[in-house]
């Protein structure tokens, strides 16, 4: 599982490690928010839902991104 932020989409709002039963391990959120604890996620979605930008894409195997995404930059 990965938690992948497009940075151009993010605003930074911080609405994600708000939302987020375990923001604060989860998330570190500046200019943009980034992931820095991913072993504490508990694949709620919940981030997913509340980005206002819909800049939060949320893989549960390697390889989703390319099959909906198509290939990353």
């Amino acid at each position: 599982m990965t938690i992948d932020v497009d940075e151009e989409k993010c605003i930074g709002c911080g609405k994600c490690k708000e939302i987020c039963p375990k923001g604060g391990y989860i998330w570190k959120v500046d200019d943009v928010a980034h992931v820095i604890g991913l072993e504490f996620c508990h694949a709620c979605t919940l981030c997913v839902m509340k980005c206002p930008t819909d800049a939060i894409i949320f893989l549960r195997r390697p390889g989703d991104y390319e099959k909906y995404y198509g290939q990353k930059d």
